[in-house]
């Protein structure tokens, strides 16, 4: 059977319904907690991050408001380690990426990248932080809590890393990187005590988002509690992580892999192919296709190397510089090799099918879908359907082929539309 024979079965699981409501979920008691910890006058630096995290910008615009309203003076600062290229230019245009505007929100925005070196730690490594969060009279660092793509430790993404590595800018970051992943779990505790001792944060906001990549709680956590809160509520988003519902995956296909979707371009917890040490993840890959790299990504493809195969619509929109930067900063290099480049997207199907081994007669288990944060909409093959279902999974249809261009491009699967412009 060939790849254009392959039926694909479009599956869904159903998100529940109702959406967060941003203001009320901070609530009086932020109000209150604002008016108790800033001072009218303070200058405060509204630290925000470099991931494509849900309804961020309707968050920061409700921090911003209700700081102006109680008299604060509130100052954009991008807390994103070496991300955007390592530069100024680079970090505001992907916080505009993010959807916040300094311009829309009447404030300015000091991206800077000078920092200040403030401590050294155990181990040697030198902590820096960015001048312009040490120019302000208060700290209020914005950002999701999640499991890291590299590492396991008690605190992982949260409001911790962005106060030691996002705003340590790209010196910063790539000095405490020096440790090595496996040490994290030490490094950043030790870290944030030295930079929890210079800056004044009165609180920060952790943002949890739920299996369907939606925004399902806000917490303002009190500065002096930031490390402990960032424990507790790491072990809440491990509950609602989205991940396939498969223990094993003979070709795995992604529409895109992009910064803005994860941290290692395709969240290896999803695919279980990680850049370093190999931790437990619930599915297995063995083949592994990506075709395209995200717009929003500013051609970095960090993660691209953790791919068995990739297309020449995706090579060719990779800025390598940018790339380098990333992984050099992380200490990560695999995931900036280049994997096999194939013309389009029929070959990389093909490519990827055929060189599966031990599958003997046994019909292949394919997925497709568009990244990792869409686990929630996908296309299986035959072997698959049964799995999915049966972890609540709902088939739109009968099983159907895939649309293809004339020039071997993956049009859709179903309702999954890939790259329909290209006919």
């Amino acid at each position: 059977m060939t790849v254009q024979d392959l039926e694909w079965s479009e599956l869904v699981r159903t998100a529940p319904p109702g959406e967060l409501d941003v203001v009320a979920a901070l609530g009086p008691e932020f109000v209150r907690l604002v008016d108790q910890r800033v001072k009218p006058g303070s200058r405060v630096a509204v630290a925000v991050g470099s991931r494509g995290i849900a309804r961020l910008a309707d968050v920061v615009t409700v921090v911003v408001q209700v700081l102006r309203d109680r008299g604060a003076e509130p100052v954009l600062v991008p807390a994103m380690g070496s991300h955007g290229g390592g530069t100024a230019a680079g970090q505001v245009e992907v916080m505009h990426e993010l959807g916040v505007y300094e311009d829309a929100l009447g404030i300015p925005v000091d991206a800077s990248m000078d920092v200040e070196e403030v401590g050294v730690l155990s181990g040697g490594q030198r902590v820096y932080l960015a001048k312009a969060a040490l120019g302000c009279d208060a700290v209020v660092p914005i950002n999701r809590v999640k499991p890291h793509s590299d590492f396991r430790a008690p605190i992982e993404s949260g409001l911790t890393k962005m106060l030691t590595i996002g705003l340590g800018k790209e010196r910063g970051a790539s000095s405490l990187h020096c440790v090595g992943f496996e040490a994290f779990g030490q490094m950043l505790p030790e870290a944030a005590g030295i930079v929890l001792g210079l800056l004044r944060v009165p609180f920060g906001l952790a943002l949890l988002e739920d299996a369907w990549h939606r925004l399902h709680r806000v917490e303002v956590v009190p500065g002096e509690v930031i490390l402990e809160l960032d424990r507790e509520l790491l072990r809440d988003a491990w509950a609602d992580f989205p991940r396939l519902p498969f223990e094993k995956v003979d070709v795995l296909v992604l529409r895109e892999i992009g910064k803005m979707i994860s941290g290692s371009g395709m969240d290896p917890n999803v695919t279980g192919r990680f850049a370093g040490k190999a931790y437990p993840a619930r599915t297995t890959v063995e083949r592994l296709a990506v075709l395209d790299l995200a717009h929003d990504s500013g051609g970095n493809a960090i993660g691209v190397g953790l791919a068995d195969v990739v297309t020449e619509r995706l090579r060719a929109k990779v800025d390598w510089e940018a790339t380098y930067t990333n992984a050099v900063a992380s200490k990560s290099l695999a995931g900036a090799r280049l994997p096999v480049v194939v013309g389009n997207d029929l070959e990389a199907l093909a490519l990827a099918t055929s060189t599966l081994t031990g599958a003997g007669t046994a019909p292949p288990g394919l997925v497709a879908m568009h990244n990792t944060l869409d686990v929630n909409h996908i296309a299986v093959s035959e072997p698959l359907v049964a799995v999915a279902t049966a972890q609540g999974y709902a088939p739109l249809g009968p099983p159907q082929r895939a649309e293809w261009g004339r020039d071997g491009e993956l049009l859709r699967i179903g309702g999954i539309e890939f790259f329909p412009g290209e006919r």
